[in-house]
């Protein structure tokens, strides 16, 4: 007799494994420095704002779901890092800045985008937690730079446009509007993306790896930056004594093979893409160079012209030693101040044109400018605290691996400091991301526990902090919402004013300068608009606005040039004079000696005038105005001859330039928005002169 065979229990589904928040929130790290090296906006004018303006919404984003989550909870754990201490005490100095800021909105919305970077880094140390989260958030990071990269190669050949729709260096802007940005933003990334290559347990994505790393290396030659080469041999000597001192020696035997492959990689893309390369001739990336190695420093960097804005900080810090000129406010202040500096005995060897310098290109003398005192202990105590902080987690890991990937995160640090001497990757939103999520992992749960403190909130403590983080959020989004609906508004009022769409452009204008949360060049604009209106009364007192909020040489001559014609002779020769002490640009130079003499002739005093205008006549030939304005001069005077020898010798200018100007116009002819309105401008104002002179011929041959 056989039994039956027993009916197998069905056993329940196996439950579905749950993607918890903390993966969720990794994820969305992820996604945001994946995003944001890349983020630009077709009609921004700007794509460092736009870059600025996306992350704001981002971390807000984050920010108010971790805030959720810890209501959700009933608990808020925060770890705190020791580097929050001098980060602190920079946003005090930064307050205390506003003390003697010209413009105190612009040391708000600068010190917002401080503290929101600040932020993420603590969304960064509080959520990572696993080393496949440090991989998975660097490998988008990597990937983000190789697109970004791929795509500054592209526009250097010529396959896709860049700057100016050809091919060569100055097309290289990728996602970033420089290729010297772009060159910061890898120089810092290079080295903690070498973490992947020891971490990760695939053949495949450490392969791919080491061709990402490899191509953006080749990258950072190709942008011809020096400052780039010079952080990455001072980061890799300093990491090979890490190596030294701490001697993680297991981690570098197990993945030898894959170490030498891409030491063995990144030579061969230094010899082909370097500018000293022995291969570069044959490929073609990269110019020829001659010289020392530390003339080429110097002078590929620009090195005169930095210490020129270096030299300018240190009148602002010596006007303002203790809360400096305010925060963001170095651009404001740097003409007022570089007329300063070149009337002092050190300025005098400055005897050439330097152009207006919206940052300083050397992070450390922009804080002394812009905070005094006050920011400079900050910048110290946290450029003391980095490496305390990361010393203490080193030592304290006996993990080998672990002193591995930090050792790479602190050379990753240490590109950025270096870059920071001659550039401004604070500034950058892409370069800052690196620099705060290097940070922000170092610090992480993922390596550790140490130099760090722990806040729990709970009760009314959690629920005011809570609410408070998301109202600040929402309301910086909205704010920040608006703020680039107005540069979006700016971009179009200036493309419309470029073209002749006069009413277009005033209606774009004004809507940009009220969603703005602090206005700035779309005064210039509107100014612009109200002089080629006719109403040089409003024209004026746009262009006076713009003197706190964007000083540009050209703001100092339009309103020199609307002083003379109201005859404001002391106003128009304020500025004049101011123009002219900045030693600006040629072109700029000679409309403010014209203006100069124009005063002069307000003021009744013909004499000094002629003298002017003969003596700029002598030194620019092939300017029509002087010779306009003499022969006014002169015929007022009753001086015929020296009259129509001036007229005849600006309508033979005039009528030369206009032949050139036309044919820049002429069907056909390819020209970006900005030159079409230079040259139909050119055109209008040499037909009105030749008008004129011709009216001054004839009223010579009338009795």
């Amino acid at each position: 007799m056989t039994s039956k065979p027993k009916k197998r229990r069905k056993l329940p589904p196996a439950p579905k494994k749950r993607v918890g928040f903390e993966r969720v929130m990794v994820y969305l790290v992820a996604l945001f420095v994946f995003v944001l090296p890349l983020f630009v906006w077709p009609t921004s004018t700007e794509y460092g704002y736009s870059k600025s303006i996306f992350a704001l919404v981002a971390v807000s984003l984050l920010l108010i779901l971790w805030a959720g989550w810890a209501l959700v909870k009933g608990e808020w754990r925060i770890r705190v890092p020791w580097i929050s201490v001098p980060v602190l005490g920079f946003v005090v100095a930064s307050l205390f800045s506003l003390i003697r800021a010209t413009n105190g909105r612009m040391v708000i919305q600068s010190l917002t985008l401080v503290v929101f970077f600040f932020l993420f880094y603590l969304v960064v140390t509080q959520f990572v937690k696993e080393k496949k989260d440090v991989t998975l958030i660097l490998y988008s990071l990597l990937l983000s730079a190789f697109l970004a990269s791929l795509y500054g190669l592209l526009q250097y050949l010529g396959v896709m446009r860049g700057a100016f729709g050809k091919s060569g260096l100055q097309e290289l802007i990728s996602t970033m509007g420089n290729r010297n940005y772009l060159g910061e933003f890898l120089a810092c990334l290079l080295f903690p993306a070498v973490i992947l290559i020891v971490r990760l347990h695939s053949r495949l994505l450490r392969t791919l790896a080491i061709g990402l790393v490899a191509f953006s290396f080749g990258t950072a030659l190709l942008v011809h930056q020096t400052s780039v080469l010079v952080a990455l041999a001072t980061a890799f000597v300093l990491f090979l004594v890490g190596i030294a001192i701490f001697r993680p020696i297991e981690p570098i035997r197990r993945n030898r093979a894959w170490l030498v492959g891409l030491f063995a990689v990144l030579a061969l893309t230094f010899a082909i893409e370097a500018p000293s390369g022995p291969l570069n001739s044959l490929v073609g990336l990269s110019a020829d160079t001659k010289g020392s190695w530390l003339a080429r420093l110097w002078s590929e960097n620009s090195g005169k012209v930095r210490s020129w804005d270096w030299w300018v900080g240190w009148e602002m810090l010596r006007d303002h030693p203790l809360v400096g000129v305010g925060l963001g406010n170095y651009k404001i202040e740097f003409l007022p101040y570089k007329a300063q500096f070149l009337a002092s005995p050190r300025g005098a060897g400055y005897d050439f044109y330097i152009a207006r310098a919206a940052q300083a290109h050397n992070e450390y003398v922009q804080v002394a400018a812009e905070l005094g005192a006050l920011g400079i202990v900050a910048l110290l105590a946290l450029l003391v605290t980095i490496p305390v902080s990361l010393w203490r987690r080193l030592r304290r890991n006996r993990d080998e691996a672990d002193r591995f990937d930090l050792l790479l995160m602190g050379a990753g640090v240490v590109s950025f400091l270096v870059v920071a001497l001659v550039g401004f990757p604070a500034h950058l939103p892409a370069a800052s991301l690196v620099l705060v999520l290097t940070l922000g992992l170092a610090s992480s749960r993922a390596y550790g526990e140490g130099a760090e403190v722990e806040v729990s909130l709970k009760g009314w403590p959690l629920a005011g902090v809570a609410t408070a983080t998301v109202v600040v959020c929402l309301a910086v989004s909205v704010l920040a919402g608006r703020d680039f609906s107005g540069d979006v508004l700016l971009g179009r009022g200036i493309r419309e004013l470029q073209a002749g769409q006069l009413q277009l452009a005033a209606a774009d204008l004004k809507a940009s300068a009220a969603l703005d949360f602090s206005p700035s060049q779309v005064y210039y604009h509107l100014g612009t608009l109200e002089a080629k209106q006719g109403r040089y009364q409003e024209a004026a007192a746009y262009l006076e606005k713009c003197l706190t909020r964007f000083v540009a040489e050209n703001v100092y001559l339009n309103l020199a040039n609307l002083a003379v014609n109201s005859g404001d002779t002391a106003k128009a020769r304020q500025n004049v004079d101011l123009l002219l002490a900045t030693r600006p640009f040629p072109e700029l130079e000679i409309q403010g000696e014209l203006l100069k003499a124009l005063i002069f002739v307000r003021q009744g005093d013909s004499d000094t005038a002629i003298r002017e205008l003969e003596a700029l006549a002598q030194a620019q030939p092939d300017f029509e105005k002087p010779y306009i304005i003499l022969g006014d001069l002169y015929r007022a005077r009753g001086l015929t001859s020296k009259a129509r020898q001036n007229y005849e010798q600006a309508l033979t200018l005039i009528k030369g330039k206009l032949t050139t100007a036309r044919a820049k116009l002429t069907p056909g002819a390819t020209l970006r928005a900005e030159e079409y309105a230079a040259a139909r401008d050119e055109v209008d104002l040499l037909t009105r002169e030749k008008e004129a002179t011709e009216t001054g011929l004839a009223k010579l041959s009338s009795p």
